[in-house]
């Protein structure tokens, strides 16, 4: 089909956990905390090392605090999946390629199925909401299996079924 693209994405954010809010909350208090502290003392050393607890705790939330905004973005192209995570709105991080030709089967996700296999390797790029509808894509190379979970959407899902129809299972019925 000459002018047919075989491009798309799905971008999943990441659901906001219960103890986020607190584990944000403690962070500034703890950041707020040594400031006030370390005003509080009276020696020049203890004062001193006081704020520079108080600094490097500060450079730590700055790190961290994108982290919590999370989003998993999903690009087909060609056969390919490409997985990244983009912090923020701003910073991206490739995650890993795949290829569909190395994969030996794309299905609904069944935390309760046994595989037989039990050196699997589980990698989660999912929002972690309840009522997510999680698939899973199976690799085994040689020695491994290697399980990815992940959210798309129904375009991506007959993308890759299009490519790929003896892997990807029935998509139509869930």
């Amino acid at each position: 089909m000459v002018g047919e693209s075989n491009y798309t994405e799905c971008v999943v954010r990441k659901a906001e956990i219960r103890c986020e809010a607190f584990l944000k909350g403690v962070l500034v208090a703890g950041v707020a905390g040594l400031i006030f502290l370390s005003l509080l003392l009276k020696d020049g050393i203890i004062q001193l090392i006081g704020f520079a607890a108080a600094i490097g705790l500060f450079i730590l939330v700055i790190n961290i605090w994108p982290k919590f905004h999370a989003e998993y973005e999903y690009i087909f192209v060609d056969g390919q999946i490409d997985f990244d995570v983009i912090y923020s709105g701003n910073s991206r991080k490739h995650l890993k390629t795949i290829d569909l030709d190395k994969v030996e089967e794309v299905k609904l996700y069944n935390s309760e199925a046994s595989y037989s296999d039990r050196d699997r390797k589980i990698v989660k790029y999912v929002s972690g909401a309840k009522e997510a509808r999680v698939y899973t894509i199976i690799i085994r190379n040689e020695s491994k299996t290697e399980e990815i979970l992940f959210e798309p959407d129904d375009n991506f899902l007959s993308y890759m079924k299009r490519k790929a129809p003896r892997k990807v299972q029935d998509v139509n019925r869930y």
